[in-house]
C-alpha cells in the first residue's frame, strides 16, 4: 500500500506546481487559466508570508502527485477553507486525494477549528464524491465566476469538525 503524506510546499516546488496547474485536464475542470513559473514563484512567496494560508504537495510514496490549499486560518469563526486539491491526471480516483484531505481535517481538528468548508463547481462529480467520503455535505448552491471568466453553478460543501 502506498504512503499518502505531505509536506509544506516550499519555493523548490513552483515548477511542479506550474506543471500541474498547467495540465489542461485540470484547467479545465477547476475553469482556471494558464500560468506561468514566476506566477507560482511569487504565489509561493506570498503565501510564505501569510498566516491565513497553508499549502501543501501531496507524496504517493516519494512522488509529487498533486497540491492541495488551505486558508481562512485566521478567521474569527475558527473556519478554514480548502482553497484548492488537484491531483495530477494519472492519480486521480485512487483514493490520494480522499486521504490527503482526510489529513488536513485531522490537522485543522487538532489545531480546534469549527469547520471547514470548500467550494467545488456542480458538474465536477468526481470531487464532489471525493469530499463525500470526506465528510463533507452541501450547504449552499451558488452562481460563481471562475478565474477564466466563466459564471458556473457551484456548491459549497461544509464539515463540520467539533464532536
Amino acid at each position: 500500500m502506498a504512503t499518502i503524506r505531505l509536506r509544506t510546499v516550499t519555493e523548490n516546488d513552483a515548477r511542479f506546481l506550474c506543471s500541474i496547474m498547467n495540465t489542461s485536464s485540470i484547467l479545465e475542470a477547476l475553469n482556471e487559466v494558464p500560468t506561468t513559473l514566476s506566477d507560482w514563484q511569487n504565489a509561493i512567496r506570498e503565501w510564505n508570508n501569510d498566516d491565513d494560508e497553508e499549502d501543501y504537495i501531496i507524496f504517493q510514496d516519494e512522488i509529487p502527485v498533486g497540491w492541495l490549499g488551505i486558508n481562512g486560518l485566521s478567521s474569527a469563526n475558527s473556519t478554514a477553507f480548502l482553497k484548492l486539491a488537484a491531483l495530477l491526471p494519472q492519480y486521480q480516483g485512487l483514493g490520494i486525494g480522499t486521504a490527503a484531505i482526510c489529513q488536513v481535517i485531522e490537522m485543522l481538528r487538532q489545531r480546534d477549528y469549527s469547520c471547514v468548508s470548500l467550494y467545488t463547481d456542480q458538474d465536477n462529480r468526481k470531487a464532489q464524491a471525493c469530499y463525500r467520503k470526506c465528510g463533507f455535505q452541501i450547504t449552499e448552491s451558488l452562481m460563481d465566476e471562475s478565474s477564466n471568466g466563466k459564471i458556473v453553478p457551484r456548491f459549497r460543501m461544509t464539515l463540520e469538525l467539533l464532536s
